[in-house]
């Protein structure tokens, strides 16, 4: 469902600082630099479901950025991505499920945030086996529910109310709304592990916020 992020592309950027307190560029770049030190020289990356481009914009200042591609469903907002980092130029509108790249031509390939909001997990998953080459990286970041603790529900409390209210702020509460109610409604880390098991085997899983909040995968093309 890409409606969403139509809306609240101008506001995309900051609504993500406010509400992770700015963590997810530190998160985003130990993502980066963690996939570079196994893979320091990778042919060709691919930053999936981008948004306003930050991961491939990460990559193209360690790299040339001839060699890194941006693909995301939302035409507005790469459109704003372009606007923040002029020296990218591969960027492509399309979604996980029809990537555009041949079989086995990608070395590292990155998901943040973005792997709840597809239409088709298992298909998207098999594209992504699909372009990397046998050995090549997967690096993702996604949100999933808070585990039930009672030591979480501060946690909880914040991502049910806080999220929505600042999407009201900027007159886009609904949109907020949505994108609170997938990560509440999606699958825990462990089990999108066991969905990307017949591609991929695992190299780093961690938590990277209490309750399982916040997920960091980096996984390896059988």
């Amino acid at each position: 469902m890409s409606q969403p992020f139509f809306d609240i592309a101008p506001q995309y950027d900051l609504l993500n600082d406010l509400l992770s307190l700015g963590l997810h560029r530190v998160w985003k770049n130990r993502l980066v630099k963690s996939l570079l030190a196994c893979e320091p020289h990778p042919e060709q990356v691919v930053d999936i479901a981008t948004g306003t481009g930050d991961v491939a914009a990460l990559f193209a200042q360690k790299l040339e950025p001839n060699r890194v591609f941006a693909i995301d469903p939302c035409l507005p907002m790469m459109l704003k991505g372009q606007e923040k980092y002029p020296f990218l130029s591969h960027w492509k509108v399309g979604n996980a499920e029809q990537l555009p790249y041949p079989k086995a031509s990608i070395s590292i390939a990155t998901c943040t945030f973005g792997i709840r909001n597809f239409q088709n997990r298992s298909l998207a998953f098999e594209e992504m086996g699909r372009v990397l080459k046998p050995g090549g990286l997967l690096g993702i970041l996604e949100i999933h529910p808070i585990a039930q603790h009672p030591r979480f529900l501060p946690l909880r409390w914040c991502w049910d109310h806080l999220v929505p209210f600042l999407g009201g702020l900027f007159k886009k509460k609904t949109a907020y709304q949505y994108l609170r109610d997938t990560g509440a409604g999606f699958i825990s880390s462990e089990d999108m592990v066991k969905e990307l098991a017949p591609y991929f085997k695992v190299k780093v899983h961690k938590s990277l916020l209490p309750g399982g909040l916040v997920s960091f995968l980096i996984l390896e093309r059988k």
